[in-house]
């Protein structure tokens, strides 16, 4: 019996808190008819109840890939994800120092994540947006940069997003068009 497994492209929307991540992949989806799917961790710590500790950050990464598989299923062969490991790597760091063992904490969640086609790293550059769940207003360009350094070891490539909403869309119609047309 031959199985076929159906290729789904994956695109990201990363950075730091307050960068319109969340916006940007609603608006992907939306103009590509597509699905996107959300922040896990916005659900989980909502829901919590008590001061988040390293150990949450493993259930925030198994909840994210649930809900990026959920979702990928739900599109078409593109689907958009607001944020994946790289904030919670990046998050880990920032809160909690290097691990002393060597190994993420937010690693474990993760089993075998299938890897972003691309990202969309977005700058900073909106007026930072009060929050319940938001921490750092004044460190989201340091946060920026580790975003930026993950990025050029780890991912298969990326775009800075930077100015208002509608000159970021447009940016990033354009490059998922040059990425994604050809392999339709």
């Amino acid at each position: 019996m031959q199985v076929s497994q159906q290729y789904t492209f994956k695109i990201v929307t990363t950075g730091p808190e307050s960068s319109g991540k969340s916006i940007m992949a609603e608006a992907l989806a939306q103009h590509f008819k597509t699905s996107w799917a959300p922040e896990f961790a916005r659900s989980y710590l909502n829901h919590l109840g008590r001061p988040y500790t390293r150990i949450d950050l493993a259930g925030i990464a198994k909840g994210q890939q649930s809900w990026e598989q959920w979702y990928a299923r739900q599109g078409n062969d593109l689907y958009f994800c607001d944020t994946d490991w790289t904030v919670l790597q990046v998050w880990e760091h920032f809160r909690f120092g290097l691990p002393e063992n060597g190994n993420w904490v937010w690693a474990t969640g993760y089993a075998h994540p299938q890897p972003a086609n691309w990202y969309f790293l977005c700058a900073p550059d909106f007026p930072w947006q009060a929050d319940p769940l938001r921490e750092n207003p004044y460190q989201r360009e340091i946060l920026f940069d580790w975003y930026e350094d993950i990025l050029n070891e780890r991912s298969g490539g990326y775009t800075v997003l930077r100015g208002p909403h509608d000159k970021r869309l447009e940016q990033a119609i354009s490059q998922v068009t040059k990425l994604f047309t050809p392999l339709r």
